[in-house]
């Protein structure tokens, strides 16, 4: 997974930016020229007001983008080689906003395959490096807890956490390497071996070949889960009670994360 930036990304945030764009054509009249005419002794609810009573709880339901950045550093934790990983995310989401606190659901599906990569434990020697390529997803149940610091009716800072937990589906394939130049180098440039023992000499040994790594069910090292946890933070746009336009950016076991989020009030 090299850090890219591909249709895969473009398609969801053109989607969500173009349903934005249409709830806002549809809905996003200026409040004063919805409000009826009026005397003064009309005391009649204003419901296109985009202010929040207190005590009362909003619903919304709406979609929302997030692109994950796994740093190369993050895979140095548990070996050498690896590289960075953008990872595009998107699903549904459910909100319930009351007094400024606001809970956001979602059931989601993150890409987090990675390009073959030079990958190792620090605790072994030159001849084990293996490339590394992943085809992993994961499908997250999440939770946010969002506080909001009003600065305008229609506008809020957001500050707080997300939990949840991720199944994870798909292969991590593993294929021992070896050195070009038969020299230890740079392990970028190694290249796949044949077969155990093909090409012969230091790196291609007998005991790896091609395959595909086991789950923790089968013994092997490829999660059947995935926690998420992440601190984050951001801001809330609300042009109009039915429509809200929402920017996230954190920090979390994955990595760093920036989202977008629209959604549309019940």
């Amino acid at each position: 997974m090299t850090f890219r930036v591909s249709t895969t990304f473009c398609r969801p945030l053109t989607w969500l930016l173009g349903t934005a764009g249409l709830s806002m054509v549809f809905w996003g009249r200026p409040a004063d020229a919805q409000q009826p005419s009026h005397s003064v002794e009309d005391t009649t609810l204003d419901t296109s007001s985009v202010s929040e009573q207190g005590g009362k709880t909003y619903y919304f339901v709406g979609a929302r983008y997030r692109g994950i950045i796994v740093p190369k550093f993050f895979m140095e934790i548990f070996g050498d080689g690896g590289r960075t990983v953008y990872v595009d995310a998107l699903g549904p989401e459910f909100a319930m906003r009351k007094d400024g606190l606001e809970q956001n659901f979602s059931l989601w599906w993150a890409d987090y395959g990675m390009e073959p990569t030079p990958f190792k434990s620090s605790s072994d020697s030159e001849e084990a490096w293996e490339i590394v390529e992943s085809e992993l997803n994961i499908i997250f149940a999440s939770a946010d807890f969002l506080w909001g610091k009003d600065i305008a009716p229609e506008f809020a800072v957001n500050f707080g956490m997300g939990i949840g937990l991720g199944v994870v589906f798909g292969d991590l394939k593993r294929v021992q390497s070896y050195s070009p130049s038969g020299a230890a180098g740079d392990p970028y440039s190694y290249e796949p071996c044949v077969a155990p023992g093909n090409p012969p000499g230091f790196y291609c040994g007998a005991d790896n070949g091609h395959y595909t790594e086991p789950s923790w069910f089968d013994g092997g090292a490829k999660p059947v889960v995935f926690p998420w946890f992440a601190l984050q933070t951001g801001a809330r746009y609300k042009p109009h009670r039915n429509f809200v336009a929402r920017l996230d950016l954190g920090f979390g076991l994955s990595g760093f994360f920036f989202g977008l989020g629209a959604d549309y009030g019940l």
